[in-house]
């Protein structure tokens, strides 16, 4: 998550999932509230990631991603 304070590596990941399906899902089995909206951001490149893409086109085997609470400022 995005403090840091919990990991979680994820193998079973459907490429073809929607990166905010996989949101709420990696949310879910880190026992963080559901009922916050999560975004997914890339680790590498720091780009957060298209929630109705699947996450397959997105990111790379391998990738590593922060899961962090969207804010909607303004």
């Amino acid at each position: 998550d995005v403090t840091g304070t919990q990991t979680v590596t994820v193998s079973d990941v459907d490429g073809s999932l929607s990166v905010g399906a996989l949101a709420r899902t990696l949310a879910a089995r880190m026992a963080l509230p559901d009922n916050v909206p999560w975004a997914l951001r890339d680790d590498r490149t720091s780009v957060y990631l298209d929630d109705l893409r699947p996450v397959g086109e997105q990111i790379a085997n391998e990738a590593s991603v922060t899961l962090t609470p969207k804010t909607h400022l303004g």
